[in-house]
């Protein structure tokens, strides 16, 4: 059992409740509990805060994406 689903139901809430809580659809938290799907940062740190857990305690950092955006001017060119 993954650390997502375990924190699921030690918070006390069944998938559907836990997905209408979070706003999304059941069918994708059971893909992030199982490992299926990624998932940004925010929204890992909205499921870690509805199960009232730390989010690096339920999710590997691999599982959640963390973007960067830069601008054009802000990156570093190579030359050869």
């Amino acid at each position: 059992m993954s650390k997502v689903k375990r924190a699921r139901i030690e918070a006390g809430y069944t998938i559907e409740e836990a997905a209408s809580l979070l706003k999304i659809p059941a069918g994708y938290l059971s893909q992030i509990e199982n490992g299926h799907r990624h998932v940004s940062a925010e929204r890992a740190e909205k499921i870690a805060q509805l199960y009232n857990k730390q989010k690096d305690d339920i999710f590997l950092p691999s599982r959640y994406a963390i973007r960067k955006v830069e601008d054009e001017t802000s990156r570093d060119v190579e030359t050869a």
